[in-house]
């Protein structure tokens, strides 16, 4: 199973734009992260580049459509694509995230395009490990799933997000991935007066030791309620560093992603952003606070 090696590893979100550049240049990161769907068509340049460069720097992939919350199982064709995909690139971690997806609509198999929210109720979890399962037995190996923002009121659920998805790691013995901003998006958008709290109170329900990668980006303030959207077109908030502090100190250091996918920077901007995250991690560890609070 390949796994991050390196607790304080520091990645960024590496998007075809900045492909070749990568390539030519090297990228001065423990790792890169791509969406693993870019890469499914048979052949073309863009994944000759990703198999070169995995040969130069570890690569995670992260794919937005398995949809493991899905009441319907993973397409067999997506499985089979991810797993060529797997065994092109030897990942250093492939990961997903906990939404729904694929639907039955008249007899046909659809996908909703999107990053769904799922009720947390006892049957979401059962359809959840049976999807997760799934995954990780095609695989062959572990997979970690990763928190969403959720713009839909999907009900009063049996579980907070938190403890459902220990419950999943509970059931399939997946990893998981901690996306602070979605944490952090989530809370301000359901008005919380402290959001510092907020991210206190998740981190305190959260299985720690089944955090495998901290994820961080930007989010944008829209329309007249100045609600949060995790687009990932802007830089890191202040607020948003203010959490990924907090996370440090609540858990410890973890491999960590700075992702940027609309409104792309310079590659060397966004290098600059994974830098001051390596900058506070390496702050936090000399401080050495690792207590939640």
């Amino acid at each position: 199973m390949q796994v991050h090696q390196d607790a304080k590893a520091v990645g960024i979100g590496l998007r075809p734009e900045h492909f070749l550049q990568a390539v030519k240049t090297g990228v001065s990161v423990d790792f890169v992260e791509v969406h693993s769907e870019n890469f499914f068509a048979a052949g073309g340049m863009l994944k000759e580049l990703l198999v070169e460069l995995s040969q130069h720097v570890a690569v995670s992939l992260h794919g937005t459509s398995a949809g493991v919350g899905s009441a319907v199982a993973i397409p067999d064709d997506y499985l089979a694509k991810l797993k060529a995909l797997v065994d092109a690139t030897n990942p250093v971690l492939v990961s997903d995230h906990l939404c729904f997806a694929w639907g039955e609509v008249n007899g046909r198999l659809v996908h909703g395009g999107d990053l769904l929210p799922i009720p947390y109720t006892r049957e979401s979890l059962r359809h959840a490990i049976a999807n997760v399962d799934r995954l990780q037995q095609a695989l062959g190996r572990q997979v970690a799933i990763e928190n969403v923002c959720a713009y839909l009121d999907v009900g009063a659920g049996e579980f907070s997000e938190a403890e459902f998805l220990n419950e999943l790691v509970a059931g399939t013995g997946c990893g998981l991935i901690l996306d602070v901003n979605n944490v952090m998006v989530n809370a301000r958008n359901a008005a919380e007066d402290d959001v510092g709290a907020a991210v206190r109170r998740y981190l305190a329900d959260l299985d720690h030791e089944a955090v495998v990668e901290i994820h961080l980006a930007g989010a944008t303030e829209v329309g007249p309620t100045e609600t949060l959207i995790d687009d990932h077109a802007c830089p890191v908030s202040e607020l948003g560093w203010q959490c990924y502090r907090q996370t440090l100190q609540g858990i410890g250091a973890r491999p960590t992603l700075v992702e940027w996918d609309n409104n792309l920077p310079s590659l060397e901007r966004l290098l600059a952003e994974a830098d001051q995250a390596r900058a506070l991690m390496q702050g936090i560890h000399a401080e050495g606070r690792v207590d939640v609070g």
